[in-house]
């Protein structure tokens, strides 16, 4: 028996564990940037997500990762899980180790600016304005997490608060990039501009400001 008739083995065994422990999942794999979740899923069938094989220990606060626990085959790195327990979407599936998963508790919709014009001399303001961004992403599910650190606006106001800094966890998209500059913004309302990017074979990992305009 090779290693992959062992993982199909391994498959089955998390598909007859996640009936018993888990609940319903339906899956989605993204067709194109904008909504996957408005798409017919593909299937659907049973997932168990847990910090630990034996469920002995609770998720920490802030932790968004988690060992997913169903059958994979077919599956993708990439694939979103959306379950009675939350939605997920899959980091990470290495051969005969644990299903690496991030629970996504917002959707998100990144934006970018674009030029106002090309003409050489003097221009109007080309600064960001809803005139001028081009949404290049919409309801993809994200993982946003605040950083114990802030930032002072150089402005200095009186009773100005620290503008709060994020951690935003998201899967990629074929050859789509994030870009330093771009806008996200949540289903919850907040506005957040990417100010590092990072992209893993697990999906992005930016770093974003928390934005009021």
């Amino acid at each position: 028996m090779d290693s992959h008739q062992l993982a199909a083995k391994v498959n089955q065994g998390n598909g007859k564990a996640a009936k018993r422990l888990g609940g319903t999942a339906r899956h989605y794999r993204a067709a194109s940037p904008f909504s996957p979740l408005d798409a017919q899923p593909l299937r659907q069938l049973s997932a168990s997500f847990t910090t630990d094989y034996g469920y002995m220990r609770a998720a920490r606060f802030g932790q968004a990762t988690r060992i997913g626990i169903f059958d994979a085959a077919g599956f993708e790195a990439g694939d979103i899980l959306v379950s009675t327990e939350g939605t997920f979407y899959v980091a990470a599936m290495p051969l005969l180790q644990p299903i690496l998963c991030v629970r996504a508790e917002r959707l998100v919709s990144v934006r970018r600016t674009t030029p106002a014009g090309s003409d050489a001399g003097l221009q109007d303001y080309g600064g960001t304005t809803a005139a001028n961004e081009k949404l290049i992403m919409s309801g993809w599910p994200a993982s946003i997490l605040m950083s114990r650190i802030g930032e002072h606006s150089p402005l200095q106001l009186p009773g100005q608060m620290r503008s709060a800094w994020h951690s935003i966890l998201m899967p990629a998209f074929r050859d789509l990039s994030l870009h330093t500059g771009d806008f996200v913004t949540d289903d919850a309302g907040h506005r957040f501009v990417i100010s590092g990017t990072e992209l893993t074979n697990m999906g992005w990992r930016l770093t974003a400001l928390q934005v009021t305009v």
